[in-house]
């Protein structure tokens, strides 16, 4: 049954990626010329995939780079507090670096899709040591395939290398669904599944779940008139990671800015 799970979220992916062949004759739109957005954010605390990244008010930057009308390269960071390198956990801050390639298509008015490839990367960079000599690096690489029709977004993301907090080959299944509110709110509402890869675990990486739903999201968002920035609030139900144990509730309040 595992084999058979990755077998499909990995087929989607690359299913995903073929796409661009015939969307291409559907797309005539003319090519518009490049352009550069950023944006910043401020939220209570920062929660990914159920986990706590930073449960104190994180700062988080991201800037993009858009070429034509399909092509885009960006950055994203976060403030944490932690340091994923640090072994001996003694420092209570560090740092996310996130670099994307992306490919994005609209395919007619109603669907959509995305291709991205992305770098994690951690301050400092660095890897972690097990006693018995096990080593493993911080840095990560993903790529996702991501399929979209009207306001609901399907997503499968996989893991392309060992790194010391996930395995080659753990997959991450999403849907995310937004609606239009009275007053000009949007409800948002998500949620994200992992499968696994237990046969790549070592002493720093270990499975005990190989399914497990990591969390489901609903909130509202707003943007603020005469600004450039949206407030949003979302209700995080903590679901399981790898080991099994439990995520907690949490409330995140955000502001973004984009220019």
């Amino acid at each position: 049954m595992q084999h058979t799970s990755h077998k499909m979220a990995l087929f989607l992916v690359l299913g995903l990626s073929t796409i661009t062949a015939f969307a291409e004759e559907f797309s005539p739109t003319p090519t518009p010329a490049a352009s550069l957005s950023g944006s910043f954010a401020v939220v209570n605390k920062y929660i990914y995939r159920g986990a706590v990244e930073n449960n104190d008010v994180a700062l988080q930057a991201g800037i993009e780079y858009a070429y034509g009308n399909a092509w885009s390269v960006g950055y994203w960071g976060s403030t944490l507090d932690y340091d994923p390198s640090d072994s001996s956990e003694d420092k209570d801050h560090g740092f996310e670096h996130d670099f994307y390639l992306a490919y994005a298509k609209q395919i007619n008015p109603d669907w959509r899709y995305k291709v991205q490839t992305t770098a994690y990367y951690y301050q400092d960079g660095g890897s972690v040591y097990a006693e018995n000599g096990d080593k493993r690096s911080t840095t990560a690489f993903d790529v996702l395939g991501e399929l979209g029709y009207k306001n609901l977004s399907l997503a499968a993301v996989v893991v392309l290398n060992d790194a010391s907090f996930a395995n080659a080959g753990d997959i991450y299944l999403s849907a995310a669904y937004a609606q239009n509110l009275p007053q000009d709110f949007i409800l948002n509402t998500s949620v994200g599944m992992s499968i696994y890869n237990s046969h790549r675990d070592d002493s720093i990486i270990s499975t005990r779940k190989d399914v497990a739903l990591n969390e489901a999201r609903i909130g509202v968002s707003k943007e603020i008139a005469h600004t450039a920035a949206t407030a949003s609030l979302d209700y995080v139900i903590g679901g399981q990671d790898r080991l099994a144990e439990h995520f907690d509730d949490r409330w995140v309040l955000g502001l973004n800015f984009n220019f």
